[in-house]
């Protein structure tokens, strides 16, 4: 019995040391490890889920402790490159981002936490405004003396967008119906749709990216692209409209011999009726009845690529028109009219002699502007019998542009010529009715004014003197240049002759007499 009750005594002394130090462990364990993150919450709140890039948003982050905490700190964690600015610490101590890395960022509270006591911070981010769309995380912990590092709770997401920019291009911008079209989309940020509308009346025409469209009636059209990108839905953030008014010209189709604009062009133009009607037509608001001759010329027209239209008629003054385009227009047309008489659409006659009157027109109606090109020129040529029929040179030949109602001398170099033509290059600033002049013509005329023997006078006819009768038989008015007056000077005026004759015979008659 006594080993038995010593063997009880035993167990329950070791019990009651696995038990002592079981408790001994605990509270040596809450003593030395640190406290939970169980006693601090802290949750993020972000004031725009979706921006573009450039924009800015707000965060905030609210921390509650249910514990007295020493050294609180919280961290933040953001894309690269994003800008940081603060709006409310609440007694932090701000770490500028040059002390860390850039995107991260640090609040430090130097003071102690109290139980139940509530931080909150607000600070301003912007997303670069060349930045990449996608989806971007935003994360973040808190930590302190006492207490392991837990995450921030919350939003945490943020979508960077960027909207499809609608643009677009086309070939031709100008010819006569039936005018076929090609479309080009020139939107960035990859739209996934589109839809067009080629007459500017509301109505969608086509989804496609790429399409062709034929207008079949002469009018000036707007055309507009409602590019999107599904991604973002059908929000303003997802899809963008470019509007281009009066973009599409479209003109009366051609009469004539079944001949269209390409057979004008490859045959140089014709004369009169033969040349699809006679003139004015695509582009022009010129009379039709005043057109002499019409040629055409397509070129593509590209930044920075020098642009030479090339007319070959051969009674077509206007050789080349030449500039250096600014923008991309793709292929476009170059029409040159030759005038039977002064443009109607300008108020009067250009000054000097005119050797002719002439229209050009480049693109569409906005075409003719600063802003699309430079370095204009207008090569162009004259008759040289013309010149020399006028009594001129060609110093005196000069381009005249009509411009804001008012004829512009262009300035007007010298560059060749042949047994035919005198060839000119003229600089001009736009495109409009031009006309080719000389100023300076030297005239040799001679008037006579013959007046009538007035028989009819009677009596008084006989009372005239012999003198006065010579008077009024001829009467001479003579205009010399310059020539004419030194070739008279080399001549002995005749009336100066005679009288020498007559003294000399007179002389000779008295002298015989006297010997006699």
């Amino acid at each position: 019995m006594n080993l038995i009750k010593a063997f009880r005594n035993k167990s329950l002394i070791q019990l009651s040391g696995l038990i002592s130090g079981f408790v001994l462990i605990i509270l040596f364990a809450w003593i030395i490890l640190p406290a939970s993150a169980a006693g601090i919450e802290v949750n993020r709140e972000i004031s725009a889920g979706t921006v573009n890039p450039g924009e800015s948003f707000a965060v905030t982050v609210h921390i509650i402790t249910e514990q007295d905490i020493e050294a609180l700190t919280l961290d933040e964690n953001l894309p690269e490159g994003w800008q940081v600015s603060q709006w409310e610490n609440n007694g932090a101590v701000f770490q500028k981002t040059s002390t860390f890395k850039a995107s991260t960022l640090e609040w430090i509270w130097v003071e102690n936490f109290s139980a139940g006591e509530e931080k909150t911070v607000v600070y301003n981010v912007t997303v670069p405004s060349n930045f990449e769309p996608g989806n971007f995380t935003l994360s973040g912990r808190i930590s302190a003396y006492s207490v392991s590092a837990t995450p921030v709770e919350g939003f945490s997401e943020i979508v960077v967008i960027s909207p499809p920019e609608a643009n677009f291009s086309a070939i031709p911008l100008l010819g006569p119906a039936p005018l076929i079209v090609q479309f080009t989309d020139l939107s960035t940020f990859n739209p996934d749709s589109w839809e067009w509308d080629f007459d500017g009346n509301g109505n969608i025409d086509s989804n496609e990216r790429n399409p062709v469209y034929t207008y079949e009636s002469p009018g000036v059209y707007t055309v507009i692209l409602k590019a999107t990108n599904s991604t973002y839905g059908n929000s303003t953030y997802g899809n963008s409209t470019r509007t281009k008014v009066g973009y599409i010209t479209v003109t009366e189709k051609s009469s004539g011999s079944g001949e269209n604009v390409g057979n004008e062009e490859s045959s140089g133009g014709n004369r009169g009726g033969n040349s699809g009607g006679g003139g004015g037509g695509a582009g022009s608001p010129e009379s039709t009845g005043n057109v002499d001759l019409k040629e055409i010329s397509n070129e593509q027209v590209f930044k920075g690529i020098h642009t030479c239209f090339t007319f070959k008629g051969e009674a077509n003054e206007i050789v080349t028109v030449e500039f250096d385009p600014k923008k991309n227009f793709g292929k476009t047309t170059a029409i040159v009219e030759i005038l039977k008489n002064t443009s109607s659409i300008v108020k009067e006659p250009a000054p000097g002699t005119v050797y002719r009157n002439v229209n050009i027109w480049i693109g569409n109606n906005g075409f003719s502007s600063q802003e699309n090109f430079e370095n204009a020129s207008i090569n162009f040529r004259v008759s040289r019998v013309w010149i020399t029929e006028q009594g001129g040179s060609k110093d005196t030949v000069a381009l005249y542009r009509y411009s804001e109602e008012v004829w512009n001398s262009l300035p007007t170099t010298f560059s060749r010529e042949d047994e035919v033509y005198f060839y000119f290059t003229a600089e001009t600033p736009g495109f409009s009715p031009f006309a080719i002049s000389s100023m300076k013509i030297n005239t040799k005329s001679i008037e006579f004014l013959q007046t009538k023997n007035e028989e009819n006078k009677g009596n008084n006819k006989s009372n005239l003197s012999e003198g006065k009768k010579q008077e009024n038989i001829t009467n001479v008015n003579l205009e010399l240049n310059k020539e004419n007056d030194e070739e008279k000077r080399d001549v002995p005026n005749p009336a100066v002759f005679l009288t020498v004759i007559g003294f000399l015979t007179s002389y000779v008659i008295l002298s015989k007499r006297k010997h006699r």
